[in-house]
């Protein structure tokens, strides 16, 4: 029995997000913010992990003794800086926080067997989930603390534009060479012509250009101090990024397409 592309795509988004929101989970202080909004991110982590963990359960070949060991520690780790973390982080919080992320990178390394195509593809789309998910609820704690200075949400859409350009450059990449023979008139590689043009569309249009698009409209309303307005437009962003991301998780488990 082989894996359903629905068990991949699902599987790898919420590895992706899990891993994402943890790696970001040090870009903005927690002392600006207070823990409350570490303990947020952290609850999507835990949530992402119990879920990819049961999807895992029922894939195939099934999760071995190192995989087992890799989630026990990610989800207990993480429980105990959900129940510890401080406004100020001390030493124990960051080493717990290498050991997150050290375990994630053995986690995800062992899940793909270490092939570059998925590992690369895996970390790109991280750390776009990840950055988009921590700009979207930082800057609905703005709410929580409305005395917060603009400037971190500014920082989080600086690394937002590094990772959608990077992430871009790459997909672009696979148009010009792996994927060029799907985009040929009559081909019946991938889903056939029609369908091929349909989902590589989809991705750079919701996926990259209306991700980039919005996120200059909230970088103005950033400078404007208009923070409700731009955690709006944020909310929209995350849309968006899911859609592509999903779309692209589909092209890449599928076709073997890195987009």
């Amino acid at each position: 029995m082989t894996n359903s592309v629905t068990q991949i795509i699902t599987h790898s988004f919420l590895l992706a997000l899990a891993f994402g929101t943890q790696l970001l989970a040090p870009v903005v202080a927690t002392r600006l913010t207070g823990v409350g909004f570490y303990k947020l991110g952290t609850s999507i982590v835990l949530t992402s992990l119990v879920l990819v963990l049961g999807v895992a359960y029922f894939m195939q070949p099934g999760l071995d003794n190192l995989s087992y060991v890799c989630f026990g520690i990610l989800i207990l780790s993480n429980i105990v800086t959900f129940a510890f973390h401080k406004d100020e982080k001390s030493w124990v919080m960051w080493s717990l926080y290498v050991i997150q992320i050290c375990t994630f990178v053995l986690l995800v390394f062992h899940t793909y067997l270490a092939t570059p195509s998925w590992i690369m593809f895996f970390f790109f789309s991280s750390l776009l989930l990840g950055i988009s998910n921590f700009s979207m609820i930082l800057g609905h704690y703005y709410l929580v603390v409305p005395k917060l200075s603009e400037e971190p949400l500014i920082y989080c859409l600086y690394i937002f534009w590094i990772v959608l350009f990077l992430k871009l450059m790459a997909s672009l990449t696979v148009i010009f060479t792996t994927a060029a023979p799907f985009l040929q008139e009559g081909t019946q590689l991938g889903d056939g012509y029609t369908f091929n043009w349909l989902f590589i569309s989809m991705r750079y249009l919701w996926g990259y250009a209306a991700p980039l698009i919005l996120s200059f409209f909230t970088f103005k309303l950033c400078k404007l101090r208009s923070l409700q307005s731009a955690t709006g437009v944020l909310y929209i962003v995350e849309f968006f990024v899911i859609v592509g991301e999903l779309v692209s998780v589909y092209l890449m488990a599928k076709h073997g397409l890195a987009l």
